[in-house]
């Protein structure tokens, strides 16, 4: 714990300052406990345990960069005081995306985008944002609390603010500045039972690593991801969301990405998700703002194809159209192929009835 933080501290100290490092670092010793525990069942680790949960909005969603809730001046400093007098620690907090911003992506505007799981751990915006966003309206929402936990609610399941409550949007301005605490078992339900998943929430104090694949079971093949067994969740966190095989395809200059002529053949990456748009807005964060950007064309259901009831089901698909791209296309690593069109057009076929083949 002390390497992974970095704290430097005598060897003979340890144990009496471990406390005191915990509570400046999480907020409380409770924090640190669920930031650690182990999370078999993301559900009922979040949503089941009676925290408390406050929707409010933001002007984008992007928590692997931002890890904060506040608020604003003297009147948010009080706001915030009050606030957590009433809310247990941690505590949920629901965003959705404003609408008024000409810079924010459409398809997020006025939608319920995701939550943190936040802490009592006060500071400044800049002690949990990164920095990149400083220069941002830098006099606003300096009276933070630290995000210790974020999950995304998948893009193709995302509700809008007035499927949650078509009075909201009459407090909209109210909800932006103050918060509003939610009470509705009703509304609650909703939030719990919409799928999401969790994802990486900015920490300053040291990198998040992703955890390592599985390696390589011939070149052109990597073997499939394990099933997920704690991010994509519905009510309870009993039923798996059914999957989607993808292709997706890089725009830009193929040629000049891989640095050689690519004889009019196309980037493309195939898998299998629950949600694959969430998979391509991962990727496409991970590469420098360009000319370059992905694109989904194939999904199971754009193209006529029933969802894979699981992911043993999906893993069949996914693996006929590796086996395909491996002998027809040139592999270029983990699953991306440099393909002709009637490559792909092969293996996507080849990988859907492979896919109905094992569902039968």
């Amino acid at each position: 714990m002390f390497e992974a933080h970095q704290w430097d501290v005598p060897g003979n100290k340890l144990m009496t300052s471990a406390p005191a490092l915990i509570v400046k670092h999480y907020g409380s010793v409770q924090a640190f406990e669920i930031a650690h525990r182990s999370k078999p069942v993301a559900a009922r680790d979040v949503w089941d345990r009676g925290y408390s949960v406050l929707f409010t909005s933001y002007w984008g969603w992007t928590p692997e960069t931002w890890g904060a809730v506040g608020w604003t001046g003297d009147q948010g400093l009080t706001r915030r005081t009050n606030l957590l007098e009433k809310l247990t620690d941690p505590f949920i907090t629901v965003s959705y995306v404003t609408g008024n911003k000409s810079y924010i992506d459409p398809d997020l505007k006025g939608k319920i985008a995701g939550f943190f799981l936040v802490s009592h751990q006060t500071g400044d915006r800049f002690d949990f944002t990164h920095p990149i966003h400083h220069n941002e309206e830098p006099d606003k929402w300096r009276h933070s609390l630290k995000a210790i936990r974020a999950f995304s609610y998948l893009p193709e399941y995302r509700l809008s603010v007035s499927d949650l409550d078509p009075l909201m949007k009459s407090r909209a301005r109210s909800i932006s500045s103050q918060g509003e605490i939610l009470t509705s078992p009703k509304h609650i339900d909703i939030l719990r039972n919409t799928p999401w998943l969790e994802v990486d929430v900015y920490n300053p104090s040291f990198e998040t690593h992703s955890v390592q694949g599985y390696g390589f079971s011939g070149e052109g093949l990597v073997r499939a991801g394990p099933a997920n067994s704690e991010g994509y969740v519905v009510s309870a966190g009993t039923q798996f969301l059914p999957r989607e095989l993808y292709i997706m395809r890089l725009g830009g200059d193929a040629a000049a990405f891989i640095g050689r002529p690519t004889n009019r053949k196309s980037i493309v990456k195939i898998g299998l998700s629950a949600s694959p748009e969430l998979r391509r807005q991962t990727i496409q964060k991970s590469m420098p703002r360009g000319a370059f950007e992905w694109k989904i064309t194939h999904t199971s259901s754009s193209r006529g194809f029933p969802k894979c009831p699981n992911h043993t089901v999906a893993v069949k698909g996914e693996d006929a159209m590796k086996y395909y791209l491996a002998s027809h296309a040139e592999w270029l690593g983990g699953e991306f192929y440099l393909a002709s069109d009637a490559d792909i057009d092969q293996a996507w076929h080849l990988g859907c009835q492979a896919a109905l083949a094992e569902s039968e």
